[in-house]
């Protein structure tokens, strides 16, 4: 169906006043920016840093530490069809990023006292698992989109600058906190933070502009006017958007082909860089010197997602998808043979730079070929096959390190993974509207 301003909106009128200044949105996107740096930090980037002194004192191989990643992928994977339809919903959102950021951190406080891989697995790879659906990409991907339309591209590209706040502050953060307290104090530090940050913001969170009277990209109408008249007149308004729901979506081409396309680069979401401390380390390179260049990294891709969303409102997604695609996976050579720090950070500015798009294109894709009214029920759905080779990934990278003591066969994977999307994406033409 084709947008327009629900009847509850007309009910809701004086709340819209003309001329305002400041949309709320903007308040969600701020709230996005903060939340999407916990979710990487503690989903990712935490486990880099942790990885040498947990495995040296527990005496854990590198796959059955890194396996903790893949059983929080898996989980959060297959509990996202069943949590998604509530992210539609009024109060859904807010209630799972308050239970979620709540059970991350205790999750995260516990893991102070872990001794065994059963007690490893089940508070990083279970519970903080499940609290991760409340926060994050929940935000970027199923909300977010709810509130723009003419600015979706910007709006969404500052909203996942916050994904980009992981790698840029975690690995440096957290190697300086564990050099004074230790590892194990490390995640208590951690643990609180998260709880004392993330539950207040909890409560600013809205599901849809029409929920406080408002329109997507801070429309409004003159006060005072009736609904009728003022559809009559000129005014400005969000442009027509049509909107499938979760079943129409997964009988389109479009739906599966996404899935296949960013399925391919899952391996190089997770499994590849978090062995990149591990793999410096091994190369020669001081841990200080692997967590500066990840720095460099979380610099280049988050101060470059605006542009990527500014180019998203202006050309065609699955053209820069193609581009940025191909890009990544070209850099991925220079980390392969790297020599030397500036070739190191070489390759770190070119990912950032690079992968920096596709932290926005995709969400960006998904909300403009499938509309905004249900997208908390269709990303949810596509979360369990994009999580496959993102849940195996960390294992796959670890594995054939363990086997050949060299991670050159699984970067190549990677690379060529990332290569496949761009391919694949130019398949996945947008849905037609019923009836055309």
């Amino acid at each position: 169906m084709l947008y327009h301003a629900p009847a509850m909106l007309e009910q809701s009128e004086p709340k819209a006043r003309a001329g305002r200044k400041f949309f709320y949105g903007w308040v969600l996107v701020a709230v996005a920016v903060v939340t999407g740096g916990f979710n990487t930090g503690v989903g990712t980037w935490a486990l880099t840093v942790f990885a040498k002194p947990m495995t040296e004192e527990l005496e854990w191989s590198r796959t059955l530490f890194f396996l903790a990643l893949t059983i929080y992928t898996a989980v959060a994977s297959f509990l996202s069809p069943i949590v998604g339809p509530w992210r539609d919903t009024t109060r859904g959102p807010r209630v799972l990023m308050l239970g979620g950021a709540i059970l991350i951190g205790l999750s995260l406080i516990t893991l102070k006292w872990v001794d065994s891989l059963w007690e490893y697995y089940l508070f990083y790879g279970v519970l903080a698992a499940i609290g991760s659906l409340g926060i994050g990409e929940a935000l970027t991907q199923a909300i977010l989109p709810k509130w723009f339309i003419r600015k979706r591209g910007r709006a969404m590209g500052i909203a996942v600058m916050g994904g980009g706040l992981g790698p840029l502050f975690a690995p440096l953060t957290l190697h300086t906190i564990m050099s004074f307290v230790g590892w194990r104090d490390t995640w208590l530090i951690m643990g609180i933070a998260v709880i004392v940050v993330l539950v207040p913001l909890s409560f600013l969170v809205r599901t849809r502009p029409e929920d406080i009277g408002l329109l997507p990209d801070g429309e409004t109408r003159p006060p005072n006017e009736p609904a009728r008249a003022a559809e009559q007149q000129p005014r400005p308004r969000p442009p027509d958007e049509y909107s499938l729901t979760r079943s129409e979506a997964v009988r389109s081409p479009a739906f599966w082909l996404i899935i296949l396309a960013y399925g391919l680069g899952g391996l190089g979401m997770r499994g590849f860089q978090v062995n990149w401390i591990p793999y410096l380390q091994d190369m020669g390179f001081a841990t200080a010197i692997g967590a500066l260049a990840i720095t460099a990294y979380g610099v280049c891709t988050v101060t470059v997602r605006p542009l990527w969303g500014l180019l998203g409102d202006r050309f065609p997604v699955r053209s820069l998808t193609f581009v940025q695609s191909t890009l990544t996976a070209s850099s991925i050579l220079l980390l392969i043979y790297v020599v030397g720090t500036p070739m190191l950070f070489a390759f770190m500015i070119l990912f950032g730079v690079t992968m920096g798009g596709s932290f926005i294109l995709r969400p960006l894709l998904v909300a403009n070929y499938f509309g905004r009214n249900h997208l908390g029920a269709i990303t949810g759905m596509m979360r369990p096959f994009n999580g496959f080779t993102g849940a195996i990934g960390p294992v796959f990278v670890a594995a054939i390190y363990d086997l050949h003591g060299s991670y050159f066969w699984s970067f190549v994977m990677v690379m060529i993974g990332f290569a496949m999307t761009g391919a694949v994406i130019l398949l996945a033409k947008p849905p037609r509207p019923r009836g055309t």
